[in-house]
């Protein structure tokens, strides 16, 4: 595989490209919702293109913005900030080609998406960045990006990390 990538906004016909990840919720909503909720402002939806001898799409990812209350973080963190719902992004959907799947670009794509919301968060409101951690694989793989479970029981684990953790890995 190609060390070239590329990450854009999803584009006209990407839905029919053939995209699987093994997860028929997430393979489903790429091919059925992912560009109407990009056109209608729902959910922005970003794909990952390596060389033509690649799948069409590596991966995506879907931002959107949520809340959350400061009581949902860590002790640390939210006693520093105000009792209201506080602005966050939320990764509400990530996956990877199964042809691609352990060849690193998942770890490419999450930083692009955090790349992402650092920027919109730079004009606009954003404590940090929500994901929903399906099972216990996708837990350890946000929390190897600095994700830190805020709910810790059931799944899907909620998990966040704050706009200045991002920022600092990024230095």
């Amino acid at each position: 595989m190609s060390a070239t990538y590329i990450t854009e906004p999803i584009a006209p016909g990407d839905a029919q490209s053939g995209f699987r990840c093994g997860v028929h919720a997430l393979d489903d909503y790429f091919a059925r919702h992912a560009e109407g909720n990009t056109a209608q402002g729902v959910g922005k939806t970003f794909v990952l293109r390596g060389t033509e001898e690649d799948p069409a799409v590596l991966g995506f990812y879907t931002l959107s913005m949520a809340e959350i209350r400061a009581e949902a973080l860590s002790d640390a963190l939210a006693t520093k900030l105000p009792k209201y719902p506080l602005p966050v992004a939320l990764i509400g959907r990530f996956a990877i080609h199964a042809q691609v799947q352990g060849r690193g670009v998942a770890g490419r794509l999450l930083g692009d998406a955090l790349q992402r919301v650092l920027e919109a968060a730079s004009h606009v409101g954003c404590l940090g960045v929500v994901v929903d951690a399906k099972d216990q694989r996708a837990l350890e793989f946000y929390a190897k990006f600095g994700f830190a479970e805020i709910a810790q029981s059931g799944w899907p684990r909620r998990m966040f990390v704050a706009c200045s953790v991002i920022a600092g890995a990024t230095k």
